[in-house]
């Protein structure tokens, strides 16, 4: 990606972060009382889906009177664009930030647009999940094909649960979704079928095969996941376990599939802004997101694994009887960084080419 040049030309922030003293990250107390000073806001910039971390939110409120959420969400590279060009035109609107893309959050935090906070638990986060003490990742996720069960047999389960090639069965032409936008979620995926250690197995062709299957084609995953809940399309190739999960929590006919290895990533990197306006308020809930009740919260309310080291995976999801429990591939980030861009966009010809 050629951003960090970019950054170094025209974004860094110039506005210095609030002047005051702010406590010491383990002092919970004088950061909540602060906050409630502040005006008891936290606004939090977001690419992941709004609906289940809403409830995320409200778990955080009901263990901090007095303090509210503000949810704002847009896909990775326009939520990046705008809190970049908020903070360069000195409007500072977001406290904490979270992209899924890695390579993003690592120029923001070079641009010095993440403020250096550690948190309480940063020893219980791996090293490869951190972007020194500038931002963390949250979740895990697990890439999957979301399925109506009252569109896709059983049988159809099991050619699409065996190989990730099952995809190419004629049968499936014309029956599910797929997304052409470039964020770091859309890219797992593709980062996967690119890897030249499965030339043999995906690479371009394969994505040109899947290509040719017609899908229907959406620029923002969690609309296709609504319409294959309404059974416009039986199922999506592919997104993220995670709102599957919060679907099917809510009695909705919404089941997943994950052929073995799955791309497996640390998700959902976040961190406080550097001139976030409610800076005491940003750093009470970086602290929570990355706490036992942070991470167990993650859990029930988004029905995701959670990256903090020493919390069980109690999800009820994960014992359920047709559950997958595939073998996790880990995603190369840096080949992410050289290639993302190249292989996004040779996804999005494929799409057009054969839409």
């Amino acid at each position: 990606m050629k951003i960090r040049n970019w950054l170094a030309a025209i974004l860094l922030v110039s506005a210095p972060a609030l002047a005051q003293t702010l406590p010491a990250p383990s002092d919970e107390a004088a950061l909540y009382a602060n906050a409630k000073t502040e005006g008891g806001t936290v606004v939090w910039y977001l690419n992941q889906p709004l609906e289940p971390l809403r409830l995320v939110a409200n778990d955080f409120e009901r263990q901090y009177p007095g303090i509210h959420v503000e949810l704002q969400r847009a896909i990775g590279m326009q939520l990046f664009q705008k809190f970049t060009r908020e903070s360069d035109a000195k409007q500072f609107i977001a406290d904490v930030v979270q992209i899924s893309d890695p390579v993003l959050m690592k120029n923001l935090a070079e641009g010095n647009y993440l403020a250096h906070w550690k948190v309480p638990t940063y020893d219980r986060i791996p090293a490869s999940y951190k972007i020194g003490d500038q931002a963390m990742t949250i979740i895990v996720t697990d890439m999957a094909i979301l399925y109506n069960p009252n569109k896709v047999t059983p049988e159809e389960v099991a050619i699409l649960q065996a190989d990730w090639r099952g995809i190419l069965d004629p049968r499936f032409k014309g029956r599910f979704a797929v997304a052409n936008t470039k964020c770091g979620i859309c890219y797992v995926g593709i980062s996967f079928f690119l890897d030249p250690a499965f030339k043999d197995k995906f690479g371009p062709s394969f994505l040109e095969k899947v290509a040719q299957q017609k899908p229907a084609i959406y620029a923002d995953s969690v609309v296709a996941i609504d319409r294959v809940v309404a059974g416009e399309q039986d199922f999506l190739f592919y997104f993220t376990e995670g709102p599957g999960v919060t679907k099917y929590n809510q009695g909705a006919p919404m089941r997943w599939i994950e052929p073995s290895p799955r791309p497996a990533y640390a998700n959902a990197i976040q961190g406080v802004s550097s001139t976030a306006p409610h800076p005491n308020g940003a750093r009470l809930f970086q602290n929570w997101i990355n706490s036992d009740a942070g991470a167990k919260s993650l859990q029930q309310s988004y029905g995701v694994r959670t990256s903090l080291a020493g919390v069980p995976d109690d999800r009820a999801v994960a014992k359920l009887p047709w559950a997958p429990h595939p073998q996790d591939y880990e995603v190369d980030f840096v080949r992410w960084e050289k290639e993302y861009d190249s292989a996004q966009d040779l996804w999005i010809k494929l799409l057009k080419q054969y839409r």
